[in-house]
């Protein structure tokens, strides 16, 4: 006699094994991880530094200005930071002087005209976020790249060894190169200044420093940070000064002294990317 066969009963084999391949993932749980790492990202970078110690990066530019100042003046007898001498040398252009430097006015020029256009191209960042932490980062790898391009000149001799302030009638207009990347640069880091509020540390002048200084009538108040930083923005332009004088007058001459300005403002540009972010609005 046959035996019954359960209708319920699969008609599959009893010892059939469960598979145990594991399933692959699916293309939207790949794709995603990059995606939300990216925009991780993005919003790191986006995020509004905190104003608190960010003057201290402001001050460090005081010192780079320094040394560009210094060492393009001995030079080049042309500024690529504080625009006022330039534009009094542009001045005495119109009447020939100074005699030993004919074309001193033709190198101020370029100095004024590329700091404006530096002044211009960074004030854009308005668009996207000036006081964002990679908008910042970028500003100062830009500018610290300009002045690496400044320094390989020089170090390259594309530029000639510079005449310092040697009376001489001799111009050579490759020096305008140099000078260009230089006060355009410049321009960057004063807009910094300003866009921040920093408006007591201009980085590329000092007449409105001192006149603020002697008339602010809080001047020996023990709490004073606008004059605390005043302090420090001629102290620190001051030793920008002298380092810049006594690298160029050294065997490592005038590029080190750019190197170096060009080593600050990197530095800076790492520490702006790595800035502690605006606390948000308690409502």
């Amino acid at each position: 006699m046959k035996p019954t066969q359960d209708p319920n009963r699969s008609s599959e084999p009893s010892d059939a094994l469960p598979t145990t391949e594991p399933r692959s993932p699916s293309p939207t749980s790949v794709n995603s991880k990059p995606t939300s790492n990216w925009k991780s990202a993005l919003t790191y970078l986006n995020r509004e530094i905190d104003l608190q110690h960010a003057d201290i990066p402001i001050i460090a530019c005081c010192l780079v200005s320094g040394l560009c100042d210094s060492s393009a003046y001995n030079a080049w007898s042309c500024f690529v930071s504080m625009q006022t001498g330039n534009t009094i040398f542009l001045a005495l252009g119109a009447s020939g002087q100074p005699r030993s430097k004919p074309f001193g006015w033709l190198k101020s020029l370029v100095s004024i005209s590329f700091f404006l256009l530096g002044c211009f191209t960074f004030s854009t960042t308005r668009l996207i976020g000036p006081k964002a932490r990679g908008t910042l980062t970028t500003s100062f790898i830009l500018q610290s790249l300009c002045i690496i391009v400044a320094a390989a000149l020089v170090q390259a001799h594309v530029v000639p060894e510079p005449m310092g302030l040697l009376e001489t009638n001799d111009v050579n207009l490759l020096e305008l190169i140099p000078l260009g990347f230089l006060a355009f640069q410049s321009g960057g880091q004063i807009f910094t200044s300003r866009i921040l509020g920093f408006n007591e540390v201009p980085t590329t002048v000092l007449t409105s420093v001192y006149c603020d200084l002697a008339s602010d009538p809080k001047v020996l108040h023990k709490d004073n940070v606008k004059r605390n930083r005043r302090i420090a923005a001629v102290v620190f332009i001051l030793i920008g000064g002298i380092a810049g004088g006594w690298i160029s007058r050294s065997s490592a001459g005038l590029s080190a002294a750019l190197w170096t300005a060009a080593g600050i403002k990197l530095a800076i540009a790492i520490g702006w990317s790595m800035w502690k972010p605006k606390p948000p609005i308690q409502i």
